[in-house]
């Protein structure tokens, strides 16, 4: 195989690189890399091959590079599309406890990507050639061009973007030390050794990549193998788990959607599967079971937010869209909330804690506010907290307001991809003069969908003033660059379009 090669107020910080003996993620890679130098890291998505070895040697090359060019006040913006260079970046910026924010590295040559200029970042990391870098200093954003000093914490590290699928994006600050302890704990639920081969189809700009897949694999010795998810189909994806003989996958719901239908994987293609794990979105249970029964592997849900990474895991596999029981490490929480009509079961908001816990959100008190209190994550989701698995209810400020009843769109949604011929669905609450919001969903159809059986199918399973009143075909849904259902989007498709291609419900 080719082997690449990877050629200001009080308190706050000077956030260039500092001296000392790096990061705590850098010195764990380094301790793992010297151990076994020769045992592959990195199967790049063109199929080239990188050892531990070689990538502490581009990472300590990269680490040089960035000491040269990153002074008292810069910021690194990692806007890396390749996932070996951003890997090594990564790691050569943990090694200098250099302030470091993770962008959407898909951008256009010499373009900014978004939230650059907002998380004050001097100095962009773009990618340039398979495995290789460059540096460019942002026009205008260097230290001496005037600009404020970031106000970063003496121990901050990274900053990851949230995905704005539900609002502005905010940047997520967080030490070495929160990302150590994350991804040390999670590797131990996940049981990973040296033995293991770990596919990461996500961008590792976000948490689910980074922080979930490629950092625990990496500081357990495995191997992972990266694959271009938004190109794969599921008999693509059943091919690379079976060339490289992967034992660990985690992705979205749409992932195991797309192995479980009919251009999908057939039985043994996924024989050397031992832990498959989706999140980052709700999983439909139907998914999850015809995925049990097709490959005789548990389709494990986990649950967890940017801010503190995994909560929850169903390990024991309960099933039936469970997001199982806390993780090793996360405290929680149980706030009672009032019950809604139609509520099966006493409810709560959940709060948790943890060595993981983010110290806030960038430049943003009021937001920060919201979310943190006093130590505690307020995560703004209700569950229901059976003894053998959660499960979600939805969030707070997604649930809908029909004439005083609150609505959660995640048992509507649920409820129409039931329905015969609805492939996907999304609900969304719009503005509604007589009920102060009414329900719209946006739904995916296949063969024999009907929209006067889907209606009569929902009213004989759901409340009526759960049932939505106005519905909109689409040939997909809008997701954001992750993957996820792009809520505020499907608002725009419904409000945009009100009254043109729209179905109002009778």
């Amino acid at each position: 195989m080719t082997q690449h090669a990877v050629t200001q107020h009080a308190g706050t910080r000077a956030a260039g690189p500092a001296p000392g003996d790096g990061g705590e993620v850098y010195a764990d890679f380094r301790v793992t890399a010297l151990a076994a130098p020769r045992t592959p890291a990195v199967i790049s998505p063109d199929g080239a091959t990188t050892s531990y070895g070689g990538l502490l040697d581009a990472v300590e090359s990269a680490a040089r590079r960035l000491a040269d060019t990153l002074g008292p006040g810069d910021v690194l913006g990692l806007a890396v599309d390749d996932p070996l260079a951003f890997v090594t970046v990564y790691l050569a910026a943990s090694k200098l406890d250099q302030v470091t924010v993770l962008l959407d590295g898909r951008i256009e040559p010499h373009g900014t990507p978004q939230g650059a200029s907002r998380f004050d970042v001097t100095v962009l990391a773009v990618a340039d050639g398979a495995g290789s870098f460059a540096l460019s200093p942002l026009a205008g954003r260097a230290p001496s061009g005037g600009v404020p000093a970031p106000a970063y914490l003496p121990d901050d590290f990274v900053v990851h973007c949230t995905s704005g699928s539900t609002g502005e994006p905010k940047g997520i600050v967080m030490t070495g030390s929160a990302v150590s302890a994350r991804v040390r704990l999670w590797a131990g639920e996940m049981e990973l050794t040296a033995a293991d081969t770990v596919l990461c189809a996500l961008p590792l700009w976000h948490c689910h990549g980074i922080d979930v897949l490629t950092l625990p694999a990496l500081l357990s010795g495995a191997t992972v193998v990266f694959a271009r998810g938004d190109r794969l189909t599921g008999r693509g994806l059943a091919r690379i788990v079976g060339r490289h003989g992967v034992t660990v996958m985690s992705g979205l719901p749409v992932m195991y959607g797309m192995l479980t239908g009919v251009s999908g994987a057939r039985p043994g293609d996924l024989a050397s599967l031992r832990l498959a794990i989706s999140g980052s979105a709700p999983l439909d249970p139907a998914v999850q079971a015809l995925f049990h029964e097709r490959f005789g592997l548990p389709l494990r849900q986990v649950y967890g937010l940017s801010e503190i990474a995994v909560i929850c895991f169903d390990r024991r596999y309960t099933g039936h869209g469970s997001i199982g029981l806390p993780v090793a490490g996360v405290e929680h929480r149980l706030e009672p909330v009032p019950a809604q009509d139609g509520q099966e079961g006493p409810a709560y908001e959940l709060y948790v804690r943890g060595p993981g816990l983010a110290r806030g959100y960038y430049s943003d008190p009021e937001a920060t506010a919201e979310m943190f209190e006093d130590g505690w994550l307020r995560t703004h989701d209700l569950v229901s907290a059976d003894p053998d698995g959660w499960y979600v209810l939805g969030r707070r400020s997604t649930f809908v307001n029909v004439a005083g009843s609150k609505v959660g769109p995640l048992e509507v949604e649920a409820a129409l991809r039931d329905c015969p011929g609805v492939l996907d669905a999304a609900v969304v609450g719009v503005p509604d003069a007589r009920t102060t919001e009414r329900i719209a969903a946006v739904v995916v159809t296949g063969d024999g969908f009907d929209l006067a059986a889907v209606r009569r199918d929902l009213g004989g399973r759901l409340h009526p003033h759960q049932l939505p009143r106005q519905y909109r075909v689409t040939a997909a849904l809008p997701r954001t660059p992750l993957g996820k259902t792009d809520y505020a989007a499907v608002k725009r498709l419904v409000l945009d379009q009100e009254g043109e291609t729209a179905c109002p419900a009778q």
